[in-house]
């Protein structure tokens, strides 16, 4: 090893790593709950977000010691002036549709993509950043993949989602990063037919179960939701938002409460980027199928595990939304309940159908209902599941162990050719 080795190697790497989300969600929580785990004698972290994110997880994760930077904090403007254009070519012809299209590209690429890269690419160099790493799919990456390549840095991409999305971005981007980590078999899949692709391995998503260990009561969580002892809990916990099998979920409530007119149907998450037109469409489909004393609008909670202990059985059946894995059925599985979820992207790796819950088939709404009554009416089959699902998410999504393996690859995509021993874990390349 030569001298300049050496010294690099006496001090821990640089990381960058980049979070693409503008909001609280199990994108930044992922973030907050990896950095609980990191090796600081070999890593020296610092987050970094496109736009300013008003979260009490990035609170967390400052009051942890990280340093966060927010590369432009009027980001959200420019969204709306999308937005404005958007409206404004919806209400004019279909043909003037791609010139909305063509128009919000322009826009965001000199307003938004280019100051962003030149921001990040100045502060790459000031900083000595050794690694970039991105959070999210990568064509939500652009200035941080670009930035990086500009600055002859090595680039990592977590590929949490994107399942085949923005394919031809893509072409342009995936040479330009050295290795995707994807977080499913399905997203590990979708990286592995995309052209352009390196390297990818497979690291699951990881939960911070000490979070899982000491949850208030669950009879305070229900009083304060309105909620008696008495009657079964089912949730759909995720962002409300098209495609995520909502209707479908209502349905299944207004068939189960037929057979079990004491369960109670939670619906907890924010609205999703439509502005809530499909939050009013819901309660529209709520009151007709005359649910309005069986369905319970949360809006969005930050006491996600709170919520979760209080439940009996968890429902998440995405449609045409893809998820790359789905936090929240962790989250479920954590506190120990069965779950039942559409065949969607990677979440049949979370959920083993018929030992950890059910797995149905995308907009199968009798398919849900009859997964819910199922477990409804078998307590002891519905303790079994939840047991097998608290010990599927120890042994394969605990974020202590699948943090290292992560840190690991940082560690050798930045020194490739110096060894690191991260505490009990021996560096590997892929």
């Amino acid at each position: 090893m030569t001298p300049e080795s050496e010294s690099r190697a006496a001090h821990p790497v640089r990381v960058l790593l980049l979070e693409s989300g503008s909001g609280p969600g199990g994108s930044v929580n992922f973030v907050r709950d990896l950095l609980l785990h990191v090796d600081h004698s070999t890593a020296d972290v610092i987050v970094g977000f496109y736009s300013h994110n008003p979260s009490k997880t990035v609170e967390e994760i400052q009051r942890l010691g990280y340093s966060v930077v927010f590369f432009n904090r009027k980001q959200s403007i420019a969204q709306k002036k999308s937005a404005r254009f958007s409206a404004l070519f919806d209400r004019s012809l279909k043909r003037l549709r791609k010139l909305r299209t063509a128009a919000t590209i322009v826009f965001r690429l000199f307003r938004v993509q280019l100051p962003l890269t030149w921001r990040l690419w100045r502060f790459i160099k000031r900083e000595s950043i050794d690694v970039v790493v991105l959070n999210q799919d990568v064509h939500f990456h652009v200035p941080g993949v670009v930035a990086a390549k500009l600055a002859g840095k090595p680039c990592i991409c977590r590929k949490a989602g994107g399942i085949g999305e923005a394919r031809k971005l893509k072409w342009f981007l995936n040479p330009c990063v050295d290795l995707f980590v994807s977080i499913s078999k399905a997203t590990e899949t979708d990286q592995r037919n995309t052209p352009g692709t390196k390297m990818v391995i497979n690291i699951y998503e990881g939960l911070d179960l000490q979070r899982f260990l000491s949850l208030p009561p669950s009879r305070s969580m229900r009083a304060s939701l309105g909620i008696s002892d008495g009657g079964k809990i089912v949730a759909a916990i995720t962002r409300l938002e098209i495609g995520k099998g909502l209707p479908e979920f209502i349905e299944m409530a207004a068939t189960v409460s037929r057979f079990h007119p004491n369960v109670v149907f939670l619906l907890v998450g924010g609205e999703g980027p439509d502005g809530g037109a499909l939050t009013r469409e819901l309660i529209r489909l709520v009151h007709s199928l005359d649910l309005d004393e069986r369905v319970i609008f949360t809006g969005w909670r930050d006491d996600i595990p709170s919520i979760m202990n209080c439940v009996d059985i968890f429902v998440h059946c995405p449609t045409t939304f893809t998820e790359g894995l789905a936090r929240t059925c962790l989250e479920a599985m954590a506190v120990g309940i069965p779950a039942v979820v559409s065949e969607n992207g990677g979440m049949p790796d979370a959920v083993v159908n018929g030992v950890t819950g059910f797995v149905v088939p995308p907009g199968d709404t009798n398919a849900i209902a009859e997964s819910v009554l199922t477990l409804l009416e078998n307590e002891a089959l519905r303790r079994e599941f939840g047991l097998r699902a608290r010990l599927r998410v120890e042994q394969m999504f605990d974020a202590a162990r699948n943090s290292r393996q992560l840190q690991a690859q940082i560690l050798q995509c930045a020194r490739p050719a110096e060894l690191f021993k991260l505490r009990g874990a021996p560096v590997r390349l892929p």
